[in-house]
C-alpha cells in the first residue's frame, strides 16, 4: 500500500493509489495465532486497492501485526487468502475498529520479494565432467 506523508484530519495516512469502494466479507485470525483455540474473526472490506484493504473489525488490531486474511466475493469464492500486514487503526463506532492493511503475501505467492539474477559461481573442472561444489 503506497502512503503519502500527509495524514487526513482523523489522523489515517492519505493512500497515493486509488482504491475500489466495496464491501466483501473478510475471515482472518492473527498470524502467527496468539492462541491454540483461537477463532477466525468475521470482518468487512470497506475499499481495496491493488496492494491493501481498508477493513471494518470487531477488534482494534495494532500496525504492524500480521493478518492471515481471505476475503471472499458475493457468490463465497475466494478472491484472496494470504498475509496482510496492519498499517494503522483507529475506533469506531459500537466498539468496532477501522483498519487499513497492505497485502504482502496472495495466494501463497511472495509479492514483495525481490528477485535477484543468477550468476555461475563454479566453473567445470578439467578433471571431471562435473561442476565444482556439486554433490
Amino acid at each position: 500500500m503506497s502512503f503519502s506523508t500527509e495524514a487526513s484530519p482523523e489522523g489515517v495516512p492519505l493512500r497515493l493509489e486509488s482504491r475500489n469502494r466495496i464491501v466483501q466479507v473478510v475471515e482472518y485470525s492473527h498470524y502467527p495465532r496468539r492462541l491454540a483455540s483461537e477463532s477466525r474473526q468475521v470482518a468487512y472490506t470497506q475499499d481495496r486497492s491493488d496492494s491493501g484493504l481498508g477493513l471494518d473489525l470487531p477488534e482494534r488490531v495494532r500496525p504492524g501485526e500480521l493478518l492471515q486474511i481471505t476475503v471472499r466475493d458475493i457468490d463465497g469464492k475466494t478472491e484472496i487468502d494470504g498475509l496482510a500486514r496492519v498499517v494503522w487503526c483507529q475506533d469506531s463506532d459500537g466498539g468496532r475498529a477501522r483498519a487499513g492493511a497492505a497485502i504482502l503475501r496472495e495466494d501463497g505467492e511472495r509479492r514483495m520479494m525481490r528477485v535477484r539474477g543468477r550468476s555461475v559461481i563454479a566453473t567445470p573442472s578439467a578433471n571431471s565432467g562435473h561442476v565444482l561444489g556439486s554433490r
